[in-house]
């Protein structure tokens, strides 16, 4: 085990995810200062997917260059200079500064997203790395509960929206700070390799559609759940935030549990087992109780590091390539799945729209059952 890289992994996404998590309570106060509509507002997203995009899309070319730990702390600059332009915008009312933040911030997320799942994938032995990458990813649900607590503290204390980001933009650089011993022997071993391809066309489709559809599916429930409690269900605000706190509590729970504890059952069974029951789960939160939908954040926990572990049992020297070209497929999907929702929500209403979860879940076990399939012919 190499754990000075899984130490940078695990600090970078913590830095990474409560300037990132710090956007969704932080949006309407952004808006009201900045005295723009949604649809302006809704660049700040757009267009750091986009240049997620992009970062995934032009992998092959610059990481190979840089690698994962000079890669790790490019990301750790962008994501500071993302909050502290945020500062500014408030600071200056400058809509022009608020899509340049954005832009930084999509720099910054999708370097990091890369190189963090490297940087495990080299530092853990393959009996370890299932329960790392569960560890890794149980960070983000565990800043996703802790971003408005840290936000209602600044609040508390006088301080607004500017503040929070000024503040949790000292984070990356506190990252590198604590980090800048961590070698560069991973980068002196593999300068200049390029990444090893030669994946068929047809399962590259398929593992994108199974990564992609899976992070899809569990950002409609973690993005709409409340809107979908307020508009349909008629539950008032605090009710709708209580049951997505539920809901990534159980996410953070499942993900911690799984880096504890060693499950000696196969990856792919796993991955069948979390989106059969997500897929239940949801039919009864839909129908039922809206508890069950909470209650989806602990079925759908191990569901992307364990398929990220099974990447690299499948793809072996070919990981690193295959995940740039998941990245890529994520990004994609993502940005339907934005689409989709408004469209469908607007002729239909958000209990239909809410129903692109269990379809792109159904999507995911498609995927993987074709490449079981596949796999014994």
């Amino acid at each position: 085990m190499k754990w000075n890289l899984i130490l940078l992994a695990y600090l970078s996404l913590f830095a990474l995810s409560l300037i990132d998590n710090g956007r969704a309570p932080t949006y309407y106060s952004i808006l009201s200062d900045l005295e723009i509509g949604p649809a302006k507002g809704s660049y700040i997203f757009t267009i750091a997917s986009f240049i997620s995009l992009i970062v995934c899309l032009t992998a092959p070319k610059w990481l190979p260059r840089i690698g994962p730990v000079k890669g790790t702390r490019l990301s750790l600059l962008f994501l500071a200079a993302s909050g502290i332009c945020l500062y500014f915008t408030g600071r200056f009312l400058s809509y022009p500064l608020l899509l340049v933040s954005s832009a930084l911030l999509g720099l910054g997320i999708a370097i990091c997203s890369l190189t963090m799942n490297i940087l495990i994938m080299k530092g853990s032995t393959s009996e370890l790395r299932r329960k790392v990458f569960s560890g890794l990813h149980a960070i983000y649900g565990f800043s996703s509960l802790l971003a408005p607590f840290v936000l209602a503290g600044i609040l508390k204390i006088g301080g607004d929206w500017k503040i929070y980001f000024l503040a949790v933009s000292t984070l990356p650089v506190l990252v590198l700070l604590m980090t800048s011993k961590t070698d560069n022997l991973l980068e002196k071993e593999e300068q200049g390799k390029a990444l090893e391809k030669g994946v068929p066309l047809k399962v590259r489709i398929l593992f994108g559609v199974l990564f992609g559809c899976y992070v899809g599916s569990e950002l409609v429930i973690s993005s709409r759940l409340p809107y979908y409690l307020n508009t349909h269900l008629k539950l008032d605000e605090v009710t709708s935030g209580y049951y997505l706190s539920l809901f990534f509590l159980f996410l953070t729970m499942g993900r911690i549990i799984f880096s504890l504890k060693h499950f000696n059952i196969k990856s792919e069974i796993l991955l069948l087992v979390s989106f059969i029951t997500t897929l239940i789960s949801f039919t009864l939160g839909h129908q039922v109780h809206p508890f069950f939908l909470s209650l989806m954040g602990l079925f759908m926990s191990y569901a992307f590091p364990t398929a990220l572990d099974y990447l690299v049992q499948v793809f072996d020297l070919k990981s690193d390539y295959m995940l740039t070209s998941v990245m890529t497929w994520i990004g994609v999907v993502l940005g339907f799945v934005h689409f989709f929702f408004g469209m469908i929500n607007e002729s239909y209403g958000a209990n239909i729209a809410l129903l692109i979860s269990p379809f792109l879940s159904l999507c995911s076990l498609s995927a993987l059952m074709i490449f079981l399939k596949m796999k014994k012919v």
